[in-house]
């Protein structure tokens, strides 16, 4: 079988390495022509298997030869690159022009701009910045049927029809495959303070977000929260204590320090360590340790879920009542307090299906009692492919199908991701 550019073999798989759109193309042209499955591929960081082949006959494209940064436009405020670009890369091309890619998740280094768009994260910043879709100028897109269609865009006013573009964003690439991206940069601020906070509930904790929410709501880019029992392993500390990252930036480097020291005191904080302008931070390397220590510990049931601000101490002593009433379920919490993304993962001994099924049904249910989400930032992939059906209305999962029919009708690209196909 003669392929349209070099392939290798992984697994079992055949895995394509595309320099460029065209060559997407003519790989999806011929997939579809031999009736392969595709399957695009990234940094495959993969919390939910959305990049874990199902099918023999399937294409893998990798997209780390489509990694070029194409333009940094200084004068539009856009930066164009391809989707295999880490997004670390994107974030030090905007840095060196001093400007700000405002979109930051752990590890930036291994996951790529088109799986990031795809999957809509949010990350350590959403707080201010919002998801990665608030930062998307236009993209190029390759359908299912090798069509190529190019949304770049350095435009801010361009209502010359519907933008298009944006049903890519988060569709976890069952609609088409993201090539290349215009995406928004911002001028990057002066100075930038980090702080550890220790801290002794989660009411409180409520209560600092809104205050600093309220007074420095343009320069708070980050505020973190990690519940006892991983703030304890983490730093060797009382299991009661919960720490909060907190992060402002801001061309002022005086009077917002000197102003939150006092306030800090006030409330009679316990500020572990304070800091500025820091290139490689210790604070935020310790919150990417906190993402490692779950396998290490053995917290290996993950729910990604979001709740409005107001609904949080209810969900908790909620889950506080039922691992009391359940000693089988361990929680090990931690999160975005600032835009309501809780990572909620448990340790499960005995580790059993039923188990795992009992704890997977409470959190859906309490999370949607509660107003929130069951995919908050990592998407659906196929590890949750069942909670649309069961959780959104039925009208919109019917609504999804036929999209997904009208742009994929062989069900060919990402089958079984978002939903069973």
């Amino acid at each position: 079988m003669k392929f349209p550019i070099k392939t290798i073999k992984r697994n079992n798989q055949i895995v394509a390495l595309p320099k460029n759109t065209s060559e997407v193309s003519k790989l999806v042209k011929f997939a579809k022509k031999i009736k392969y499955h595709i399957l695009p591929i990234g940094g495959e960081t993969n919390r939910v298997d959305g990049t874990k082949p199902q099918f023999e006959k399937t294409i893998l494209i990798d997209f780390k030869k489509m990694n070029r940064i194409e333009e940094v436009d200084t004068n539009n405020f856009i930066i164009t690159a391809q989707g295999g670009t880490l997004l670390k890369t994107i974030q030090k091309s905007a840095n060196s022009k001093k400007l700000l890619f405002p979109v930051n998740i752990a590890p930036n280094d291994k996951c790529t701009i088109g799986g990031n768009i795809s999957t809509n994260v949010g990350g350590l910043q959403t707080l201010r910045y919002g998801n990665i879709e608030d930062h998307v100028n236009g993209l190029e897109v390759v359908l299912s049927d090798g069509t190529i269609l190019n949304f770049l865009n350095k435009l801010k006013k361009d209502n010359f029809g519907p933008k298009l573009w944006k049903l890519f964003c988060g569709s976890e690439g069952v609609f088409g495959i993201i090539t290349r991206a215009s995406l928004k940069l911002i001028p990057k601020k002066d100075y930038k303070s980090t702080y550890l906070i220790q801290i002794n509930s989660l009411n409180k904790s409520i209560r600092l977000l809104k205050y600093l929410r309220n007074k420095y709501f343009d320069n708070l880019t980050s505020f973190e929260i990690i519940f006892p029992i991983p703030s304890s392993l983490l730093f060797n500390e009382n299991k009661n204590n919960y720490n909060l990252i907190i992060e402002i930036q801001s061309n002022d480097n005086k009077n917002y320090k000197n102003e939150l020291k006092k306030y800090f005191s006030s409330m009679n904080l316990v500020i572990n360590k304070r800091e500025d302008n820091k290139a490689k931070s210790w604070i935020w390397k310790k919150r990417e340790i906190l993402v490692y220590n779950q396998i290490k510990y053995n917290f290996t049931e993950k729910f990604d879920i979001s709740l409005p601000l107001d609904k949080w101490s209810t969900f908790i002593n909620k889950i506080n009542t039922f691992t009391k009433n359940n000693k089988e379920f361990t929680p090990y919490f931690f999160g975005h307090l600032g835009d309501g993304n809780l990572h909620c993962n448990f340790k499960v001994n005995p580790f059993t299906k039923k188990n795992c099924s009992n704890l997977s049904k409470f959190i859906y249910e309490l999370t949607i009692k509660n107003q929130g989400s069951v995919a908050a930032e990592h998407g659906l992939g196929l590890k949750k492919n069942n909670l649309l059906k069961k959780y959104k209305p039925n009208k919109n999962y019917i609504f999804l199908k036929k999209l997904k029919k009208h742009l994929d009708p062989d069900f060919k690209l990402g089958k079984n991701k978002l939903f069973k196909a």
